[in-house]
């Protein structure tokens, strides 16, 4: 069982990309946390057509702080295997309507009618770095509201997460070696 399992065993809707890598461990689990809004130019423009601009701020920022900026939260992490963040809103909304998730135990326990759950986590094994999206919808409204949107942003979402691999992958690689780090086991 994943972390995001535990967090989010049901979804209405879920997306997952993946990346063979021959990265270190360690040089990939700095990179999640490292990853600079900065080196993705597609979420970055994806994001401000998203904020009409608003958002404009977080290009120094890590990915991971930008989305806590936001309201996300990490909500469950097991150290060089994977990372869980979790966001509530009303997302078809210009304005996202977020509420700040104050840790796990809320995010699993929101049924506030009208919004939308959404968890994604970056994990790695096997020669592989992944990510996943998960999203539920509180009550029959959201998850109505919310598809309708999901429509529009699926195919961006997906790009976005592309680079996020990509990107993770390759400060990694480009990360100095440690005779200590050893690359996936593949067994």
């Amino acid at each position: 069982m994943t972390l995001i399992d535990e967090i989010m065993p049901s979804c209405d809707r879920r997306e997952r990309h993946r990346r063979r890598t021959n990265a270190p461990v360690p040089a990939l689990w700095d990179a999640v946390h490292d990853l600079s809004a900065n080196e993705l130019l597609v979420m970055r423009a994806l994001m401000g057509l998203r904020t009409l601009g608003r958002g404009g701020g977080d290009a120094d920022r890590t990915v991971l702080e930008g989305f806590e900026r936001m309201g996300f939260r990490k909500v469950a992490e097991e150290p060089g295997r994977e990372l869980v963040v979790a966001g509530i809103g009303r997302f078809w909304k210009l304005s996202g309507g977020l509420r700040r998730v104050q840790g796990p135990e809320f995010f699993t326990r929101f049924e506030e009618p009208g919004y939308a759950k959404v968890a994604f986590n970056f994990r790695l094994g096997d020669g592989e770095l992944s990510t996943e999206t998960r999203i539920a919808g509180t009550d029959a409204h959201a998850r109505r509201r919310f598809g309708l949107y999901w429509l529009a942003v699926r195919p961006g979402s997906g790009l976005i997460r592309h680079e996020w691999l990509r990107a993770i992958d390759k400060q990694a690689q480009s990360s100095p070696r440690d005779v200590a780090d050893a690359p996936f086991s593949t067994t």
